[in-house]
C-alpha cells in the first residue's frame, strides 16, 4: 500500500541557495495521487527532481523517483509551511508553500 502525507499537495518553492542542493528543483508541486512535477530556475536547467512519483516510506522518509528513474528516500519535516529535507548524502534544504 502506498501511502501519501495529506500535508503536501501543493506548490512549493526553494528557500536558500545551499550549493549541495544545487541539483534539486526550484519549485515543486506534489499532487494528491502521489505524482510530482519539479521546475528550475531558469527554466529548462537540469534537475534531479523533474518529475515523478513520491511516496511516505516511513514517518518522516519520503520516497521521490529521481531524474534518471530511480526511487531515493528522502528524510523530510514539515513545520507549518516549511518543508525541509535531508538527502542521503546529508545534505539540508527547505522549501515554503506558496500562497
Amino acid at each position: 500500500m502506498t501511502l501519501h502525507d495529506a500535508q503536501l499537495p501543493g506548490n512549493w518553492h526553494k528557500n536558500g541557495q545551499e550549493q549541495c542542493a544545487a541539483g534539486y528543483a526550484a519549485h515543486l508541486r506534489f499532487e494528491t495521487h502521489g505524482l510530482y512535477v519539479g521546475g528550475t530556475e531558469p527554466p529548462g536547467a537540469f534537475t534531479w527532481w523533474d518529475q515523478g512519483t513520491w511516496a511516505l516510506q516511513a514517518p518522516g522518509q519520503l520516497a521521490l523517483s529521481t531524474a534518471n528513474d530511480e526511487v531515493v528516500t528522502y528524510a523530510y519535516s514539515l513545520s507549518g509551511d516549511t518543508l525541509t529535507f535531508t538527502d542521503p548524502a546529508g545534505c539540508r534544504f527547505s522549501y515554503r508553500r506558496d500562497a
